[in-house]
């Protein structure tokens, strides 16, 4: 049990890592930077630094949450945890 507490801060700063990603991805349009005709630099970079983030974030809450599962089936009702293979 005491893995599965100590990964919750972890959890949750992958959960705002992902936010924050998304909101990095779509502030151009939210904020409405000018686009005059195509995409300047700036949007471009905030594309691909909001995808970037919201990437790494989503696939370690993936890798986090799996292990998280992994851990809670390894152990017995009784508190102890199985033998490894």
């Amino acid at each position: 049990m005491t893995e599965l507490r100590r990964s919750l801060p972890l959890l949750v700063l992958f959960v705002i890592g992902m936010a924050a990603g998304i909101w990095v991805f779509v502030s151009p349009w939210a904020l409405g930077y000018p686009i005059p005709s195509g995409w300047t630099s700036s949007v471009w970079a905030n594309v691909w630094v909001g995808a970037l983030v919201t990437a790494v974030s989503a696939a370690s809450l993936v890798a986090l949450l799996a292990r998280m599962l992994y851990s809670a089936q390894r152990r017995e009702p009784g508190g102890d945890t199985l033998p490894t293979p």
